[in-house]
């Protein structure tokens, strides 16, 4: 697990939490906030405006989740390994721009940024 870890976060990029905090408040529509753990995770908070995609349906959901591969997508899950792993599987898949969350869902609520919770609209 470490290996593929250690693989994964050598393709992926990061983005910082305050820069995702920034994107947030400024309601950036050219971002995607593409959130990978479990429904019940989601639901008990997540960034506001973040979709649901669990990492175990990635795959057979992702041209329905995310028709346009050229947009911009950040994946977030509770410490930032399963989401650096959706990340390194998006760009393989084709999609270019894809980000993952430096730190997770565990430094967004300990840095006391925003969350939504139960599902998005």
């Amino acid at each position: 697990v470490a290996q593929l870890l250690a693989e994964a976060a050598a393709k992926v990029p990061f983005m910082s939490l305050a820069e995702l905090k920034a994107r947030v408040e400024a309601a950036d529509e050219d971002l995607i906030v593409l959130d990978v753990r479990e429904r019940e995770a989601y639901e008990s908070g997540h960034v506001p405006g973040a979709r649901l995609l669990p990492r175990g349906q990635l795959e057979l959901r992702v041209n329905q989740a995310l028709p346009d591969p050229t947009r911009r997508i950040l994946t977030c899950c509770e410490l930032g390994q399963v989401s650096t792993l959706a990340a390194a599987t998006l760009r393989e898949m084709g999609f270019p721009h894809v980000v993952a969350l430096d730190g997770g869902m565990k430094a967004w609520r300990v840095a006391a940024f925003p969350l939504n919770s139960g599902q998005e609209p």
